[in-house]
């Protein structure tokens, strides 16, 4: 027996521990309770006791098995089996004895094994929805009741079985029914058999080789596309479709005609198959198409019968050809051998009528040639039956007819209409065999015909197109006509007119373009003016409700009003007699005046020429700017008129009124404004002094200043080339008030007790009002017109100066007097000399009313009486008891 294991030799202590639990009792260890050999092996088992006194002990095994000592030690020792080929050899016991005392231990001996072989039965290839039986199988494995066996598709368990216990050595099949689905195509199929002798030993694994899984579908037979005739030499193609196959890619077709095989193309698309094979039999007769598709086990056939035929086609003959008009034509059918021999022929027209029919192999037809026959086309049709199909094949043939050429109205139209600015061409179709050539010209010049040009104007006119070929020449005269878009020229629509008010007018515009345009006029921004001119002439004379926004006249001023020239616009008048200003050979708008004589501008006896006068009464509001438009339906011309209105000459209160009022002094300027077109010439004039005229024409300057002669009645005239108006102004001249003059009535010196009176007058425009400055005295009165003062029961106090202001809305003017009031004769001869002085002082100190003279420079006051000095400085401030008073009227 050899040396202990590794197990073995760590005995001894185990023992020991064991022995030290017991605490001096005595016993007896087996180790390893279950040994586990492989049948035929060898295993060592180990026996151990405790302590004994006295080292009196003894250590055996006793077994059925063949068994020796080996490596030991003091309390253990180890036994080795040999050869274990028992599988049941019963229970190992360990026994041991101390003294007296005897002591046992049991193990068992677990005998396996390891299978032979594992193995997967093969699988044979399953369509989709069949069943197969996969068979795993472990063949010689002990013992069987630690075995497990699992079958395993792929990842997924499909079964695993464990088993009873057997004796000895036993082989054992594992099974599962597995029904295939496309998804089971290419999956490995496994078996796992595990031999566990857990606890006690290992755990074995052993696994078959693989198995794979091939599985197919073939549901449907193949469809068989491909012609049932085919004539032989030519080539065909036939498609085999195979649907639902799987795999498709393992899809194996085949293809034959007869016994010769085809090449096959296969293309295949999710899961269907499509072979292509090109059919080219070289002899007619019956063949047998065949399709076959196979996968794994299975195979499905179509099959489609071919007719393969010969069919040369026909031919078809015209004699003579060309034939010349009137002539006879024969037309010949004609076919070669056929396979099978069973062709008819027919003879027929382009629309398919049948001429002659019969069977092969030849027919023939004779006609006249007509004209009408140039270009007709014939048919030879030969059909043949191949199977349950019948074949044609036609030849075609065209007579030519030779023929003068014609010109059909069709292919060359007699009248044409361009447009200015598009391309055409001039061409002409005609018909003659052999074809003719067609050269069109004007006036012996030929003209392209067959590139389009630009159209111009002077491509208008008549030209001649000549067809000609090898048997003659026909004309045809084609007159082309051009439109073009309208155009506004000055010739036909001036841009500026002039209109005398009151005359019938019509505002008119010539255009030309063709088709010939519409004309309408409208004011610019306004409404419409006038009719509608269609290609120049104009159709109607109704305005259709016009706006004014004529010529205004304010203060005076004339605006608007243009003088162009002079001129009308392209009408005379002869003979004519106008009075008041009428315009003498005035021109107007396209009317003519012949004869007759208008007395004040009126119309006496005038014929007009055409019918009645177009248009409406003209009236100033008229002028102003106006847009034309010619339209047709090439396009749209726009031209802008200026009509101006002429009138004769007004003169109204505004512009110049009937009464002026002048302040004597200020510049004299008498100033007229009139109305008129063209702007009138006014002249003002003093009725009886001629000298004193002036001309509104000039330019505004200053004359001598205004005096009082200026004042009287002076007539304005107004004028221009269509007449006057006169006007009379009355002009008054004012001036501020002068000559003042004082009187005392009836003496300025008075005696106590008596009365006077002082009278005031002065010259002024407006008459002038007066305003006293006199003594302060209860006994004197104004009069009503306050210009007189008048003292009953005359005192001192009436004594002192009487001044009199005389006043207008121009000025005001003064003069003074003294009045002296003597107590006796003396005594006022006395004082006479000092009176005026004291006088003009007490008037000063009562602020007394001092006004400039009209005899004192400006600045100066008449301070003393009426005839007294002017001073330059204004009075003192009143002292003692001298004052004065003031009266004005009320």
């Amino acid at each position: 027996m050899g040396p202990p294991g590794p197990a073995t030799r760590l005995l001894p202590p185990l023992v020991l521990a064991l022995a030290g639990v017991a605490r001096g009792s005595f016993s007896v260890a087996a180790w390893p309770r279950v040994a586990v050999v492989a049948f035929g092996g060898s295993v060592t088992v180990n026996c151990s006791r405790s302590a004994c006194p006295g080292d009196n002990a003894t250590l055996g095994l006793e077994t059925p098995l063949p068994a020796t000592p080996a490596a030991g030690g003091l309390r253990w020792q180890s036994f080795r089996l040999h050869n274990v080929s028992r599988w049941d050899p019963g229970p190992l016991t360990c026994s041991g004895r101390c003294g007296d005392t005897e002591a046992n231990a049991s193990a068992s001996v677990l005998v396996y094994q390891l299978p032979e072989r594992v193995e997967l039965e093969p699988v044979a290839p399953v369509a989709v929805g069949d069943s197969r039986t996969l068979t795993c199988r472990v063949l010689g494995v002990a013992p069987l009741r630690n075995l497990t066996v699992t079958l395993r598709r792929g990842a997924e368990t499909l079964r695993t079985e464990s088993f009873g216990d057997a004796e000895g050595s036993a082989s054992v099949a594992v099974s599962h029914l597995l029904t295939a689905t496309r998804g089971d195509h290419g999956q490995h199929v496994t078996c796992h058999a595990e031999l566990s002798l857990r606890p006690h030993g290992p755990l074995f694994a052993r696994a078959a080789a693989p198995v794979t899984l091939s599985v197919f579908a073939l549901p449907e037979p193949p469809q068989l596309q491909a012609p049932a005739i085919l004539e032989a030499g030519t080539a065909a193609t036939a498609r085999c479709r195979i649907a639902g196959a799987f795999p498709a890619g393992d899809i194996r077709v085949t293809a034959a005609l007869g016994p010769e095989p085809l090449n096959v193309t296969v293309a295949v698309a999710g899961d269907t198959v499509t072979a292509s094979a090109e059919l080219s039999p070289r002899s007619p007769g019956p063949r047998e198409l065949s399709c076959t598709a196979a996968v794994a086990t299975a195979a499905r056939t179509a099959r489609r019968q071919l007719h393969v035929y010969r069919f040369p086609a026909p031919a078809l003959e015209l004699s003579p050809a060309p034939a010349a008009a009137g002539s006879e034509v024969t037309v010949t059918c004609h076919a070669g051998a056929t396979e099978p021999p069973a062709a008819r022929l027919q003879l027929r027209d382009a629309d398919g009528g049948v001429l002659a029919e019969g069977p092969q192999p030849r027919l023939q037809l004779r006609l006249l040639a007509r004209r009408d026959d140039d270009g007709r086309e014939f048919r030879c049709r030969a059909s043949l039956a191949v199977g349950d199909s019948v074949v044609t094949k036609e030849a075609e043939a065209r007579l030519a007819v030779l023929y003068l050429p014609e010109i059909p109205a069709s292919g060359c139209p007699g009248n044409r209409t361009w447009v200015r600015g598009s391309r055409e061409a001039l061409s002409c179709l005609a018909t003659g065999n052999p074809a003719p050539t067609v050269v069109c010209g004007r006036d012996g010049v030929a003209v392209a015909t067959g590139e389009p040009e630009p159209v111009t104007r002077a491509r208008a006119g008549t030209y001649l197109c000549n067809a000609t070929n090898a048997l003659g020449t026909r004309s045809r005269r084609v007159t082309v006509r051009v439109e073009y878009e309208p155009t506004l020229s000055e010739a036909g629509c001036p841009a500026r007119r002039v209109w005398l008010e009151g005359q019938r007018r019509q505002l008119e515009c010539r255009a030309d373009g063709d088709p010939p345009p519409s004309t309408r006029c409208a004011r610019d921004g306004g409404t419409s003016h006038g009719g509608t001119n269609h290609g120049g002439t104009r159709d109607s004379g109704t305005n259709h409700g016009d706006t004014s926004h004529g010529d205004t006249n304010h203060g005076g001023t004339h605006h608007s009003g243009t003088r162009n020239g002079g001129t009308r616009d392209s009408d005379t008048n002869h003979g004519g007699t106008h009075h008041s200003g009428t315009r003498n050979g005035g021109t107007r708008d396209s009317d003519t005046n012949h004869g007759g004589t208008n007395p004040s501008g009126t119309r006496d006896g005038g014929t007009q020429h055409g019918g009645v006068a177009r248009g409406r009464v003209v009236t100033r509001a008229d002028g102003g700017r106006y847009v034309c438009r010619a339209t047709n339906r090439h396009g749209v011309a726009v031209r802008s008129v200026l009509v101006t209105v002429e009138y004769q000459p007004s003169l109204g209160e505004r512009g110049c009124p009937e009464r002026r009022r002048w302040l004597e002094g200020t510049p004299a300027e008498l100033g007229c404004a009139a109305s008129g077109n063209p702007p009138p010439r006014v002249t003002c004039a003093k009725l009886g002094d001629p000298a004193n005229a002036t001309d509104s024409r000039d330019p505004p300057r200053a004359t001598r200043n205004v005096t009082r002669a200026h004042a009287g009645t002076y007539q304005c005239r107004a004028s221009n080339a269509h007449g006057a108006a006169v006007r009379n102004v009355t002009v008054a001249v004012e001036y501020g008030p002068a000559a003042v003059t004082l009187r005392v009535l009836p003496s300025a010196n008075v005696t106590r007790g008596g009365g006077f009176t002082v009278d005031c007058g002065a010259e002024g425009v407006p008459a002038p009002t007066y305003s006293w400055a006199l003594p302060p005295a209860p006994n004197a009165r104004l009069a009503a017109d306050n210009r007189s003062v008048t003292v009953t029961g005359a005192t001192a106090a009436n004594r002192g100066l009487y001044t009199c202001t005389a006043s207008n809305r121009h000025g005001r003017s003064a003069a003074s007097v003294a009045v002296r009031v003597d107590e006796s004769w003396l005594a006022a001869l006395a004082a006479l000399g000092a009176l005026g002085a004291v006088a003009a002082l007490a008037l000063a100190a009562a602020g007394g009313f001092y006004l400039k003279s009209t005899a004192c420079k400006k600045g100066e006051y008449n301070v003393r009486d009426a005839e007294g000095s002017c001073e330059a400085a204004r009075p003192p401030r009143p002292r003692g008891d001298v004052f004065g008073i003031q009266l004005s009227p009320p």
